[in-house]
């Protein structure tokens, strides 16, 4: 559970400090404000952009772990559009591996989620 609490807050810092750019705030003023160098700052930024700030698979799946959401909602959410994404170009990564499916699998192979419920994930975007 410590990872899961982990990962969700590293995912919701990287959409404040996303929003805080976009809002205009200098990166060396958020570097300076959550403690990490300009250069982190800079590439969390590049890749908020890509991958935009919207809950991604991950987060879905890994807050219904956390008990944040229930099993419905975590059906509804990943049922939507905008969490379901295909490989993508990060400007400063490159090539981010992985795709809304490799994830679901990935969750599964964590522990985070069911075959049944892959199943039904996956049967729901074909």
């Amino acid at each position: 559970m410590a990872y899961v609490q982990a990962r969700l807050a590293e995912i919701e810092r990287t959409r404040r400090i996303y929003l805080a750019a976009d809002g205009g705030m200098s990166q060396r003023d958020i570097a300076r404000a959550v403690r990490l160098s300009q250069a982190s700052v800079h590439r969390l930024v590049a890749r908020a952009k890509v991958l935009g700030v919207g809950e991604s698979v991950e987060e879905i799946v890994l807050q219904r772990y956390a008990g944040r959401i229930s099993t419905d909602e975590m059906f509804r959410n990943l049922g939507t559009a905008g969490v379901w994404l295909p490989r993508v170009v990060d400007p400063a990564d490159g090539v981010l591996p992985g795709s809304s499916e490799e994830d679901i699998e990935a969750l599964l192979d964590g522990g985070f989620l069911t075959e049944a419920e892959v199943d039904q994930i996956l049967d729901a975007h074909e």
